[in-house]
C-alpha cells in the first residue's frame, strides 16, 4: 500500500517535473524570431532548388529571394495560412535587415574605377528620380482627395519613392510613424515596396533583353574594369582567435550597437518633437551606414590591420538583401492592399510608367560610359533597392566589369546629402498639415518638389556630364547619339 503511494508520488512528481521542464523549453521559441527565420530560410532553399530543377523558372530570371516571398505570401496568413508566419516577427526582421545590408556594404573597402563622372551622375539621379516619384505621389493624392472629397493622409503619396528606392524596410518604418493618421502604414508600405520590387523584376528584364536585341550595350562601352580591388588571399586563423566569419559578424553587430546608441541619444534630444524622433529611428539605416564608412576610414587612416574581408562582408549583405526581401514579401497583408486597391494601383502604375521612362532618358544623356549598363542598374535601383539594380546589372555584366558598379558604390554616398531635403524638408512639411490642412500642405509641398527639382537639374548640368535634351529622342540610335556633345 505504502509502496504504490510512493510510487504515485513519484509518478505525480515526474509528471510535474515534465511539464516544468516542457514550458521552459517553449519559452525560448515564444518570441517567434527563430521559427520565422527558419521558415524564410526553407523558403529561399526551396526557391534555390526550384531554380535548379524546373529550368523554365531559372529562364524567367526572377530572383530567388522574390520567388521564396512570393510562396511566404502565398502560403502564409494572407492566403492559405499553411505556414505559422507572423507578419509582425517578418517586420521587425525587415527593419532590422536593411541597416544590417547598409553597414556590411560600407564597412567594406570603397570601389575604384568611376569614370567619366559617372558617379556624379549616380549621385544626381538617385535624388531626382525620387523627386519625380514624389510629385507623382502629392498628385496622385490630391486628385484622390478630391474625386472623393475627403483628405487623405500625404503619407499615401509620399510612400511612393520610400517604398521604391529605399525598399521595405524604410518604406514600414516612415509608414509606421505616420500611424494613426496613416491606417496601416507599415503594411500599405510594405505592399508599395513589395510592387516595387514586381517593377524592377517584370519591367527590368524585359528591358535587359530588348536592350540586347537592338544593340543598345554597345553604346558608350567602356574597356577596362569598373571596379578594381586587391585579391583578398585567404588566411587561416591563428590558434584560439576568431575565425574570420565571426569577427565580420562581431564587427557589424559592433557598428549596430553603435548605431543604437547614436539613434537613441538623438531621441532623447528631441523629446518635443515625435515627428522628427520617428524620422531618425526610420532613418537608423543611413545612420548605420554612415558609422560605418567612419569606421571604415579610420582604420585605413591608422592603418590598423583587422580580419575585416570585403568578399565576406558581401556574402553577409547579400545574405541580408535575400533573408529582407523574402521577409518583406511574405509580410504583405492583402487585406490592407485590397482595401486600398484603387489608390494603390494608381500610384505605382503611374510612379512606374514615369520611372522608366525617366531612367531612359536620364541614363542615355548623363553616363558618357557603359550607357545602357547604367540605365538598367539605375532603373533597379529606383524601384526597389541598389542591390537589386546590380542584381539586373549582373544579367548584363555578370563579372562586373563595366563601370556601372563602381559608380554605384561612389555615387550612392553623395546621393544620400542631396537627399536630405527631400527627407528633412519635404516629408515633414507634407505630413505637417495633417487632419488640419492637409490640400494646403501638399501643395506647398509640391511647390518646394518643383523648385528642388530644378535644382538638382541645374546642379547635375553643371557638376556632371547631363545633357538633359540633347539628343531629344528618348533612346536615339548610336548614330543619333553622336549629337551628343
Amino acid at each position: 500500500m505504502d509502496g504504490s503511494r510512493e510510487t504515485g508520488v513519484r509518478e505525480k512528481s515526474y509528471s510535474v517535473d515534465s511539464t516544468h521542464h516542457l514550458v521552459f523549453v517553449m519559452s525560448f521559441w515564444e518570441s517567434g524570431v527563430v521559427l520565422n527565420g527558419m521558415l524564410l530560410a526553407l523558403l529561399l532553399l526551396v526557391a534555390g532548388l526550384g531554380r535548379r530543377v524546373l529550368p523554365p523558372i531559372a529562364k524567367l530570371g526572377i530572383p530567388d529571394s522574390m520567388v521564396a516571398g512570393c510562396l511566404g505570401l502565398l502560403f502564409g496568413p494572407s492566403a492559405l495560412s499553411l505556414l505559422p508566419i507572423d507578419p509582425e516577427v517578418l517586420e521587425s526582421l525587415v527593419y532590422h535587415g536593411l541597416a544590417i545590408v547598409f553597414i556590411a556594404v560600407s564597412l567594406q573597402r570603397p570601389a575604384q574605377g568611376a569614370r567619366g563622372g559617372g558617379a556624379r551622375s549616380v549621385a544626381f539621379m538617385i535624388p531626382t528620380m525620387a523627386v519625380l516619384q514624389a510629385i507623382v505621389g502629392v498628385l496622385v493624392v490630391l486628385a484622390f482627395t478630391a474625386a472623393q472629397g475627403a483628405d487623405l493622409h500625404p503619407g499615401l503619396g509620399l510612400l511612393l519613392p520610400l517604398g521604391f528606392q529605399q525598399g521595405p524596410g524604410q518604406a514600414l518604418s516612415m509608414g509606421q510613424s505616420w500611424e494613426p493618421g496613416l491606417a496601416e502604414g507599415a503594411g500599405v508600405g510594405l505592399i508599395i515596396a513589395a510592387l516595387g520590387f514586381a517593377w524592377a523584376v517584370f519591367v527590368g528584364v524585359p528591358l535587359v533583353v530588348i536592350g540586347k536585341r537592338r544593340g543598345w550595350l554597345k553604346m558608350g562601352t567602356s574597356s577596362g574594369p569598373g571596379v578594381v580591388q586587391k585579391a583578398e588571399q585567404e588566411t587561416v586563423s591563428p590558434a584560439g582567435s576568431m575565425e574570420r566569419l565571426g569577427f565580420q559578424v562581431a564587427a557589424i553587430a559592433a557598428v549596430y550597437l553603435l548605431t543604437l546608441l547614436v539613434v537613441s541619444g538623438i531621441s532623447n534630444l528631441l523629446q518635443d518633437k515625435p515627428q522628427f524622433q520617428n524620422m531618425i529611428w526610420g532613418f537608423h539605416f543611413i545612420i548605420g551606414g554612415g558609422l560605418a564608412l567612419a569606421v571604415r576610414a579610420g582604420l585605413s587612416k591608422f592603418r590598423v590591420q583587422t580580419p575585416l574581408s570585403d568578399r565576406m562582408l558581401g556574402q553577409l549583405g547579400g545574405t541580408a538583401v535575400d533573408f529582407v526581401t523574402c521577409a518583406a514579401l511574405a509580410a504583405v497583408n492583402l487585406m490592407v492592399f485590397q482595401s486600398n486597391l484603387m489608390l494603390i494601383l494608381v500610384l505605382t502604375s503611374l510612379g512606374g510608367v514615369v520611372t522608366v521612362l525617366a531612367s531612359l532618358w536620364l541614363a542615355r544623356r548623363a553616363f558618357p560610359n557603359d550607357t545602357f549598363h547604367h540605365a538598367v542598374m539605375m532603373f533597379g535601383a529606383v524601384t526597389g533597392t541598389l542591390p537589386t539594380g546590380l542584381a539586373l546589372l549582373r544579367i548584363l555584366d555578370p563579372e562586373m566589369k563595366s563601370s556601372a558598379p563602381g559608380n554605384a558604390v561612389l555615387g550612392s554616398a553623395g546621393s544620400l546629402i542631396l537627399s536630405v531635403p527631400l527627407l528633412l524638408v519635404v516629408l515633414p512639411l507634407a505630413t505637417s498639415g495633417w487632419p488640419d490642412d492637409v490640400q494646403g500642405a501638399l501643395l506647398k509641398s509640391l511647390v518646394v518638389l518643383v523648385l528642388y527639382l530644378a535644382a538638382l537639374l541645374l546642379g547635375w548640368r553643371f557638376l556632371g556630364p547631363l545633357r538633359i535634351f540633347s539628343p531629344f529622342r528618348i533612346w536615339p540610335s548610336e548614330a543619333a547619339g553622336d549629337e551628343q556633345g
